[in-house]
């Protein structure tokens, strides 16, 4: 498959954290068991968190009724630890992981240790915040399933997020996206994110279980991990909705 590169150079980023290289993971119904690295404090996509552990459970406990052995999938901001990601790897007929630059050096060493690289998953970088980028490389047409967990975070990435999920879509697109309702030390506005997609997406929740025991080390007592599926409504008003970001963004680069 066509790799895609951005063209500005970036130094990739270590693994993060202070301790040693700590690992976790989770047991597949097929036997499968899906395992990670981390060290503990390290940043925000080098984690793994409460959701990439519950949209794996999902996945795999739902995998025949959402026949994922014939659906080709793709993850949106993967990152270095993602459980959910490997798990749609073993599960799904093909899977492409992504996130920025900086990331996917671990993301594709995860991949290769899980033993699903090139074979039943590849790693590209994909930029929320670059258009024109993820257009030249990515179709939603080859896209039959959409996963990402822990995405909303930081609210300036939630209409990039947006826009992309806007290019990646289709009316059939089964999008699936699990995020926790806290974190150790922030609570994500979720209900804010729900308005602002709402206008391009019904959403209604699948799955929806506790933190606490799902095999992630960054558990929040109390907390839960909410599964969700979003459903694109409209194809001519998401293209609509590319099509003025892209001219924004074209005003911008030019007369700035």
């Amino acid at each position: 498959s066509r790799v895609c590169y951005r063209s500005r150079r970036q130094r990739p980023a270590s693994m993060g954290g202070s301790g040693s290289v700590e690992k976790a993971g989770f047991d597949l119904s097929n036997g499968k068991r899906v395992e990670v690295e981390f060290r503990a404090g390290a940043g925000l996509g080098f984690v793994p968190w409460p959701g990439t552990f519950a949209l794996a459970n999902y996945l795999d406990k739902n995998a025949e009724e959402l026949e994922l052995s014939s659906k080709t999938a793709l993850e949106l901001g993967s990152g270095s630890s993602t459980i959910s990601g490997l798990a749609a790897g073993h599960l799904c007929k093909f899977t492409t992981l992504t996130d920025r630059p900086e990331v996917i050096q671990k993301l594709g060493d995860a991949a290769s240790r899980a033993g699903l690289l090139f074979d039943k998953v590849d790693v590209k970088v994909l930029d929320w915040g670059d258009l024109d980028f993820t257009m030249s490389c990515f179709r939603a047409e080859n896209i039959d399933l959409i996963i990402m967990t822990d995405v909303v975070y930081y609210d300036m990435l939630w209409k990039p997020l947006l826009r992309t999920l806007l290019v990646l879509s289709r009316t059939t697109t089964m999008i699936l996206w699990t995020n926790c309702n806290a974190y150790p030390k922030f609570k994500p506005d979720i209900d804010a994110f729900l308005k602002l997609i709402g206008e391009f997406f019904d959403v209604a929740i699948v799955d929806d279980i506790p933190q606490s025991g799902c095999g992630s080390p960054s558990e929040v007592l109390g907390g839960r991990a909410v599964t969700r599926r979003l459903t694109l409504r409209d194809e001519e008003a998401a293209q609509e909705a590319v099509e003025q970001a892209l001219a924004r963004d074209c005003t911008r680069r030019c007369f700035v």
